[in-house]
């Protein structure tokens, strides 16, 4: 699944393509696209702004409308960079053209529109927990709705009405960098523990949006050599009710 930091470096890309653009024609090609009938109606509309709230993008309209996208986990934005969008355009559930570029957004979760003034109101944006990469991010509070949660820590970093953008990826590679267990309840951390846990997450995805490189100490690396202790080989076992997979070291992470 798309994590809060590849949101951003979706954004970053469509700022220069679209941002403060006249739409001159839209279309969702695909007849599986949710907005099939009505992509129209961003015809002639003004790209405002484009905001990511953790694993949601949001691209704000004049006229009050604004597109909601959620990539799940194989969804995409591409710009078009003048040798297509590396899919069959016929792909895309929304494909929009201005004077300057074309953009399509393919497969994902979600895909609508929705007046602007609604959104305070939307159940799935509602329930976020602090997005962890934006600008006026608190770690304390974070740190303090981690502490809260009745999960375990690793079910807990992936709970978006905690603190949202965190994905499997930086899950795994965070606890392991702070030496936590994932396993554990995640009422038993000291505020220390969770501070220090949440401002590793929150460097290594501000790290990765700069670079387009993620930590690779133990994600997806199950049965190698621990790089930190070499003294036991990196576990891998699903996760809560999602089950989503844990990596971590049972030697280091004790």
């Amino acid at each position: 699944m798309a994590e809060g930091d590849s949101l951003v470096r979706i954004a970053r890309r469509l700022d220069p393509a679209i941002l403060e653009q006249r739409i001159l024609a839209a279309s969702a090609p695909n007849p599986r696209s949710s907005i099939r009938t009505h992509a129209r109606r961003l015809e002639g509309r003004r790209v405002e702004r484009i905001e990511t709230r953790g694993k949601h993008l949001l691209i704000h309209l004049d006229d009050g409308l604004t597109i909601h996208s959620h990539l799940g986990m194989n969804g995409s934005w591409r710009v078009d960079d003048g040798r297509g969008f590396g899919k069959p355009e016929r792909a895309a559930w929304l494909l929009l053209e201005t004077d300057d570029a074309r953009v399509a957004q393919f497969g994902g979760t979600t895909l609508r529109l929705v007046r602007t003034a609604e959104l305070a109101r939307d159940p799935r944006l509602a329930r976020l927990g602090p997005d962890i990469l934006a600008p006026d991010f608190d770690p304390e509070v974070a740190a303090a709705r981690l502490r809260a949660s009745p999960e375990e820590i690793g079910v807990a970093l992936l709970d978006q009405a905690v603190v949202c953008g965190i994905g499997n990826i930086f899950k795994s590679e965070s606890c392991f960098e702070a030496g936590l267990d994932p396993w554990r309840p995640a009422a038993s951390l000291t505020e220390n523990e969770a501070g220090r846990l949440i401002e590793i997450a929150r460097r290594q995805m501000l790290d990765a949006v700069e670079t387009g490189r993620r930590p690779g100490q133990v994600y997806k690396k199950a049965g190698r050599p621990c790089p930190r202790c070499r003294r036991a080989g990196i576990r891998s076992r699903g996760q809560g009710d999602d089950n989503r997979t844990t990596y971590w070291c049972p030697n280091c992470q004790a």
